[in-house]
């Protein structure tokens, strides 16, 4: 198959163009630098932001699935970003395709929308959304319902690996002279999984789901954020987290970036693996996060 991927260059990116290339599809990368696109793949010079662009990126391609990963993560703090990257910039990418005769998109959103008080929650759950990073992500889902493509959605938790905001909100902080400092008691829920674990979800989801399709993407196993920031520094071999008032860390760095962190929340992949077979390669963070950090080593 011959596909489209957007954030190509980003941390899941490179993992799904690897995934999709060693299933033996095609894969263009839409990039705003050249060379900037993942080891076998072919980049195709367009940017969310400019219409125009994204036209002339489909009708250079012709793929017949688009795979839209690129955007603005809840870490940041502009709202107007947010919206433009992730409900403006997906509309722009909708619109593109359709003119260009594409069949199906698979969108990735997210389920990291608001506390949900420790619940469990599935496909027919109403997600609490209390954050503009998580209504943009929901606004993407409605665009591409709306559309005439063929929908595949996927909600992934918080994912983690060998790279990203793992690497650059965790691991550099705690091996930083000052202690990582864990926002409030840490004793809420986290949905995690392994970045690798998402591009399998992708793939498999392109390959084989149905139009209409929406999957929550999550290990096994849900942890405390105290335990996995632990996990993290035991692998590190340095001393183990401190913590702080939640309201001193909003004064920092902002309420929707630390509702994201605080939210209280586990998921179901019970989907996903009665319906496309899906199996996480790390059934926990127990599991993934010593790798991630050895892998980093």
């Amino acid at each position: 198959m011959k596909v489209l991927l957007t954030g190509a260059s980003g941390f899941l990116g490179r993992f799904v163009a690897a995934e999709l290339s060693s299933r033996g599809h095609q894969v263009d990368g839409l990039v705003r630098r050249l060379g900037s696109e993942p080891v076998g793949t072919t980049a195709v010079a367009g940017d969310l932001a400019d219409s125009g662009s994204l036209q002339a990126a489909l009708a250079k391609s012709t793929p017949e699935c688009v795979i839209h990963l690129a955007a603005e993560i809840a870490s940041q703090r502009d709202p107007a970003k947010i919206l433009e990257a992730n409900v403006e910039g997906t509309r722009r990418l909708i619109a593109a395709s359709e003119a260009a005769g594409v069949r199906r998109m698979l969108f990735t959103s997210t389920v990291v929308t608001g506390d949900a008080g420790g619940a469990l929650l599935d496909e027919t759950t109403p997600l609490p959304v209390e954050t503009t990073y998580g209504r943009s992500k929901q606004q993407g889902e409605r665009l591409l319902a709306e559309s005439s493509l063929e929908d595949i959605v996927i909600r992934p938790s918080h994912v983690y690996g060998p790279g990203g905001w793992f690497v650059e909100e965790f691991v550099t902080r705690l091996q930083s002279r000052g202690r990582f400092a864990v926002i409030g008691s840490g004793e809420n829920w986290w949905d995690v999984v392994r970045v690798e674990d998402v591009a399998i979800a992708c793939v498999d989801a392109v390959e084989r789901a149905p139009a209409g399709s929406l999957f929550h993407v999550v290990d096994d196993e849900p942890i405390r954020y105290l335990d996995f920031v632990a996990l993290a520094a035991e692998a590190l071999g340095v001393g183990p987290p401190r913590r702080i008032p939640t309201g001193l860390a909003r004064l920092v760095a902002g309420v929707d970036p630390i509702l994201a962190v605080t939210r209280s929340a586990r998921s179901s992949n019970a989907r996903i693996k009665a319906e496309l077979g899906w199996e996480p390669r790390f059934p926990s963070a127990r599991e993934g996060v010593p790798d991630a950090v050895a892998m980093l080593a």
